[in-house]
């Protein structure tokens, strides 16, 4: 039984009877200093995000570049893009303008982010935005009509937008909009080049914006592996039993409406370990219970789970393990299988040049184990990490107890990419190495 596709089919039902919403449209600016990641009032901005989309969507702000910059107030973007070959900035095509969305409910409060517009006219905004730095309402809820705010930037991504800010400012002289230029590397000739701006080269729609690696800092030792599809879930738990021995579990069945999923529990067992030829002939899916996530925005959540009639509550936030500034050029991030082999997988995450992976397999007693490759550096052909056994921790239904957790190196893993939608993985468990093929699953 392939449990994804199984479930997938009775989401598909779910959704069409009941009509449940997707999550809030999330798009990233990569910039030069970092990503940028905004979370969109979909519902009560709708002209706004709609207008904000079609600029996003059509790539006019890609290679555009953060033109002003005024410390305590805002950064403003999506007006300029910048000419490599004459070396010099154009203006943004611009779409006609949009009517005023306006609404003193969404305030022009720190973070958030809104469409700049012309003075003394309230329906003029057009490509132009603005993050606001500072509590700017009693200035631009108040003027103008008041300043659409249309959604915004995650708490992790704000510590980028508040380095752009603090970056020096110069005035670039002929041009009104360039007399706070932000400028992230100094000027060394007569003339500013594109490597002196804050560059945003891609921006786009993020369709799986909870993907990812959840963890508590405080409880070291156990998480849930992400992956996506539009508004379904596919979560993986890697935790203990009650004799402190890793064990797995999946959500399965997880459908986003208004940020929240709930799902059944599944454990698997049965199959064979990695370390022989596979065989599920005595496989068994078995629900143990549910589990319900909720998320406060891309990085933050609360998960509420039961298994076997224990019932915790886990608070939980993304965990970033790597840095850099250009995003990759292939992100492996997913959940990745062999068809043929039906029942185990590989949950990565792969932020920047790093490669995180939870492998979710089985002992010799056909009991779910699970390994890390917890730092794997990307190369253009594959990453190689060393691969460890985590023993000794509590289960994630009970108060969390990692005193006499171990982690031990059992072997290493190379995953060597044979395309963005394939690899081939080489290991080694104890004296046994063996290869395999995965691919990411789709569900």
């Amino acid at each position: 039984m392939n449990l994804a596709r199984y479930f997938a089919h009775l989401l598909a039902i779910t959704i069409l009877a009941l009509g449940l919403s997707a999550h809030a449209t999330v798009v990233r600016l990569n910039t030069s200093s970092g990503p940028i990641d905004i979370e969109l009032f979909d519902a009560t901005a709708p002209r706004t995000v709609a207008n904000f989309l079609a600029y996003v969507n059509s790539g006019a702000f890609n290679n555009s570049f953060i033109h002003r910059s005024i410390p305590g107030f805002i950064i403003q973007g999506g007006g300029y893009g910048w000419d490599s070959a004459a070396n010099q900035p154009f203006s943004t095509p611009k779409n006609p303008p949009i009517a005023n969305e306006f609404n003193a409910s969404r305030s022009n409060v720190r973070g958030t982010i809104a469409m700049a517009k012309l003075g003394g006219d309230p329906n003029s905004a057009t490509s132009e935005w603005f993050i606001n730095l500072g509590n700017n309402a009693a200035n631009l809820d108040t003027q103008n009509g008041g300043f659409t705010v249309f959604g915004r930037v995650t708490a992790a991504s704000m510590v980028v937008v508040d380095a752009i800010a603090a970056l020096p400012i110069v005035n670039a002289g002929a041009n009104t909009a360039f007399t706070d230029l932000p400028i992230a590397k100094p000027i060394t000739g007569t003339f500013i080049v594109r490597e002196n701006l804050v560059n945003i080269a891609p921006a786009a729609v993020l369709d799986n914006p909870y993907r990812g690696l959840w963890w508590n800092p405080a409880e070291d030792g156990w998480g849930m592996s992400i992956a996506q599809r539009r508004n379904i879930l596919f979560g993986a738990v890697y935790t203990y039993d009650n004799l402190g021995a890793p064990i797995w579990v999946v959500l399965g069945n997880c459908p986003l409406t208004n940020n929240r999923c709930t799902s059944p529990v599944f454990r698997v067992d049965g199959p064979t370990p990695p370390t022989v030829p596979w065989n599920a002939t005595g496989k068994v899916v078995s629900t143990v219970g549910t589990a319900t996530l909720d998320f406060t925005d891309i990085n933050n959540a609360t998960m509420v789970i039961t298994i076997n009639n224990v019932t915790n509550t886990k608070v939980l936030t993304r965990q970033v393990f790597a840095n850099g500034i250009a995003p990759p050029t292939v992100d492996y991030s997913d959940l990745w299988w062999n068809p043929a082999e039906d029942g185990w997988g590989i949950a990565m995450v792969q932020q920047y040049d790093i490669l995180f992976a939870a492998w979710y397999t089985y002992d010799v007693t056909g009991k779910p184990i699970w390994y890390v490759a917890s730092r794997c550096p990307v190369t253009p052909t594959g990453c190689t990490s060393i691969l460890y056994r985590v023993t000794g921790a509590t289960s994630v239904t009970g108060p969390w107890n990692g005193a006499n957790r171990v982690v031990t190196p059992v072997g290493d893993i190379t995953f060597s990419f044979n395309s963005a939608n394939a690899m081939t993985m080489r290991y080694k468990i104890g004296d046994i190495t063996a290869t395999r093929n995965i691919v990411r699953q789709e569900f």
